[in-house]
Formats: structure tokens, C-alpha cells, sequence
């Protein structure tokens, strides 16, 4: 039976199971009342449901107004360090991995699933969900869209307002660009939190 919590105008529902793979400590995951100064904390809702897994590696701090969706047969991994400045959605239907150290800026959508079913003439299913792996120490500008089947190496950015439907396995560099134009905008780059 799914458990339902709400707390200023915040939802969350349990009807999955939570795994933490590091040692427990007070404070480990933090998701809702913190974020940035410019939202409205009257109206900036966020939701958390969890149907299937969620991995915990380490501390993780998910802020407010994001939404997390994970699906009764999927698996969301957060490495250590994880953090969402906030209004941010990540809609888990199969598998979305984060290393350690990753930032993710507002305003992101993250989906590992189209939703919606596609068939070609022979009523094969040519859409399926894929698995999106984000590598360590990854910055996430703000208002991206990663899109299912990515994997982004270590140590990279992506930069703000793009849409990510290719993989890069090259570290170290600014990644941006929409769909087949995504590419490598600069390499050998550096940064910190």
C-alpha cells in the first residue's frame, strides 16, 4: 500500500523501496524546503514518488519544487554529493544512474521513456525505454533536457538551454547543442562548485 505525505503543499508517495549504499547520517537526503531565492515558496510544489528504487550513494540535496518519478519497475541511483538546486524533473521508467559529485542547475528534465508507444509496419515497438548514466563530478546547466539513452562522462558540463539526445564519452569539456547538433563546445575544462 502506497504511503502518502503531504507537507506544505508538498507530495510524496512511497510505494517503492529505498536503498542506502553508504553509511547512514542525519541529514542524508534533504528534498523540498530549500532552493533558490527567486522561487515562490508559495507555489513551488515538490513531488517525490517513488514506485520502484532509489538508490542512495551519499548525501543528496534535491530542492524545491522538483519532481522525481520513479517507476514501479525502475531504478534511480543518486551518487554521493547528488544535488538539484531545484524545479527540476526527473521521470524514471527504466534506469537513470548519477555518479558522485553531480550539480544539476533548475529547470531540467531528465526522461529515460517516451511514454507513448511507437510501432513501425511490422507492429514492432521501436521506442523503448533506454537507460541514462551521467558520469561523476557532471555540472547540468540550467532549462536542459536529457533525453533517454544518454551517457555523459566524467568531469563534464553541459551548458545551459540545450537538448541532449546523444552520448559523450570524452571528459572534461562543455557539451551543448539540441537532438543530432549536440556536440563538444569546448575541451579541456575544469570546474568546481
Amino acid at each position: 500500500m502506497p504511503v502518502f505525505i503531504y507537507w506544505q503543499s508538498e507530495l510524496y508517495k512511497m510505494g517503492g523501496k529505498i536503498v542506502i549504499d553508504a553509511p547512514i547520517k542525519t541529514g542524508m537526503l534533504k528534498f523540498g524546503p530549500h532552493g533558490l531565492g527567486t522561487q515562490d515558496l508559495l507555489y513551488s510544489r515538490t513531488m517525490w514518488e517513488v514506485s520502484g528504487t532509489l538508490v542512495i550513494k551519499g548525501k543528496a540535496n534535491i530542492g524545491r519544487g522538483s519532481k522525481i518519478s520513479i517507476g514501479k519497475e525502475a531504478t534511480l541511483t543518486l551518487g554521493s554529493n547528488f544535488q538539484i538546486t531545484g524545479n527540476s524533473e526527473i521521470i524514471c521508467q527504466k534506469e537513470i544512474t548519477f555518479g558522485e559529485d553531480c550539480l544539476l542547475s533548475w529547470d531540467i528534465l531528465m526522461m529515460d521513456t517516451d511514454f507513448h508507444q511507437i510501432f513501425n509496419e511490422n507492429d514492432e515497438k521501436v521506442n523503448a525505454p533506454k537507460p541514462i548514466t551521467i558520469g561523476n563530478h557532471v555540472w547540468i546547466g540550467c532549462r536542459n533536457t536529457i533525453l533517454k539513452g544518454v551517457r555523459i562522462a566524467d568531469n563534464n558540463i553541459i551548458s545551459a538551454n540545450s537538448t541532449i539526445t546523444r552520448s559523450v564519452t570524452e571528459e572534461n569539456c562543455v557539451i551543448g547543442g539540441h537532438g543530432q547538433n549536440t556536440g563538444i563546445i569546448k575541451r579541456g575544462i575544469k570546474w568546481k562548485p
